[in-house]
């Protein structure tokens, strides 16, 4: 199905960067996000701002991340942004010592989905699988919002304030200006560490890694 582009979120964006090749720790999250808040100061303000987690990246048996030709570091943020995140173009950003180059940034419009948008990690503070689909549900309705929920793999990210833990999620049954609406808003918390983003699905199967 194709969209035309005012259907468009007008409030969110993706922008996409290339990335040279390089290598760096498998869980990097935290890093990658102290990395982004230096090079821009502003993106604490904009409470829906996001880092997708790292695309096209092989992982090593050694705990380290390979970046290739299709890697991508994607942010989302309100579109009034985006015009300061190309900033971050030909920036190297210091991973705890490991060198991130970033190459050209495009702006991606946020499209509604086919009624499905899949989260890679999203944490609302349970650790216990029904007592986290309970929380999401629960934030769902708030929203008036009731899509089915498909739970995915557990998932835990290292941070200095200790361990961040979720579960990779699907949500579908939703109608397309709801599917929008998750996207720009997402669920939970963790934005900057990549909980939480919403990216379209295209069906209804087993949650990946």
């Amino acid at each position: 199905m194709n969209y035309s582009p005012d259907e468009a979120s007008a409030v969110m964006v993706d922008v996409v960067f290339s990335l040279e090749e390089g290598t760096f720790a498998d869980d990097h999250a935290e890093a990658l996000a102290r990395a982004v808040r230096r090079a821009l100061p502003w993106f604490d303000e904009e409470a829906e701002a996001g880092i997708l987690p790292l695309s096209g990246l092989a992982h090593g048996n050694n705990g380290v991340c390979f970046v290739g030709r299709r890697s991508r570091l994607v942010l989302r943020m309100p579109i009034h942004r985006s015009a300061s995140a190309n900033f971050l173009a030909g920036t190297r950003l210091d991973l705890d010592g490991a060198v991130l180059t970033v190459g050209a940034g495009s702006v991606r419009p946020l499209l509604p989905a086919r009624g499905v948008v899949y989260s890679h990690l999203v944490s609302v503070g349970a650790d216990d699988e029904i007592e986290f689909l309970a929380r999401c549900k629960s934030l769902l309705a708030g929203r008036s919002l009731q899509p089915q929920l498909i739970t995915g793999k557990a998932h835990e990210l290292r941070t200095a304030q200790g361990p961040v833990r979720g579960f990779s999620l699907m949500l579908h049954g939703l109608a397309a200006a709801e599917s929008l609406a998750m996207q720009e808003v997402g669920l939970g918390g963790h934005r900057a560490l990549g909980c939480g983003l919403f990216i379209p699905h295209k069906s209804v199967v087993a949650v990946g890694n």
